[in-house]
């Protein structure tokens, strides 16, 4: 992925977050989460500047985590984490023009905009800080769901807040994390999917070679034998994305027509020609 375009898609996830906690959460006394919902009850009994509590709140969060974690994912989460605390910043009074006054709503657009937001910045392999490295923490450690580790390390955030601005704020901001979590798993999820495909045919060699220069994807032969006729063959296990779906139909078909195909969901593939973990 390219630095500059990794930097703008980070950059329109926390522009993303940024309009959810300044246009909807803050102004309702509602939590986002991570340092973001601290930072707003901070704001709120102290009016201190949110995007700066963000970036000192983050500071010892970042150095804990450089040992422990991928060194490209905290570099770019720290820049990345540098332009939230802008966009917070400069989008400080951006609620005058969103004028929301029903919670139910603010809940809802507010947490759909964060998932939004947290989905593309984990998808471009960066965080921005707080929670997000505690979950990646996790993630590493215990293969936890980025949602559910999220949802589970704020809990104490929901807690404080609710403690400050009462327990019915704490629950519509249960329901704003939900939200905005579920839509990070299943983004994540959606743009993660690849498909799995087999081919059954008596051109094996010729589809395989076709397949590795055509789609540079790797293919693996498996062992076959038919039940009935006892007839042995090389049947194709390849991983492709799903936009390569018909070109693979159209190589196949090239040199077999009668192949046998089957196409399989599969949701997270790791290794070479695929993404890396970011942690």
């Amino acid at each position: 992925m390219y630095p500059l375009f990794r930097i703008l898609s980070l950059s329109l996830g926390s522009l993303f977050c940024a309009v959810a906690i300044n246009g909807f959460l803050a102004p309702n006394h509602l939590l986002s989460g991570g340092v973001g919902g601290i930072a707003i009850i901070l704001n709120y009994i102290f009016n201190l500047n949110i995007g700066l509590i963000v970036l000192l709140v983050n500071i010892p969060l970042f150095l804990i985590a450089y040992k422990k974690l991928d060194r490209d994912f905290i570099v770019y989460s720290l820049v990345n984490m540098l332009i939230y605390s802008f966009f917070i910043g400069i989008t400080n009074n951006i609620s005058s023009y969103i004028v929301v006054d029903d919670l139910i709503l603010s809940c809802i657009f507010g947490g759909l905009l964060n998932g939004i937001g947290m989905a593309i910045t984990f998808r471009n392999r960066g965080s921005q800080g707080g929670t997000d490295i505690i979950a990646a923490l996790a993630k590493k450690k215990w293969n936890i769901n980025l949602g559910t580790a999220l949802m589970g390390a704020n809990l104490l955030i929901v807690t404080i807040g609710g403690a400050t601005f009462g327990i019915q704020k704490a629950m519509y901001t249960l329901i704003n994390m939900y939200i905005g979590y579920q839509v990070v798993d299943k983004v994540q999820m959606m743009l993660d999917v690849k498909k799995s495909a087999m081919v059954i045919s008596d051109k094996s060699e010729e589809i395989s070679k076709d397949i590795m220069k055509d789609l540079g994807r790797g293919v693996t032969f498996l062992n076959g034998e038919g039940a009935y006729s006892k007839d042995t063959k090389k049947v194709i296990y390849t991983i492709i994305n799903p936009v390569e779906i018909p070109r693979l139909k159209e190589i196949v078909e090239k040199y077999d027509k009668n192949a046998f195909i089957t196409i399989n969901e599969t949701q997270e593939v790791k290794g070479r020609g695929f993404k890396e973990s970011m942690i």
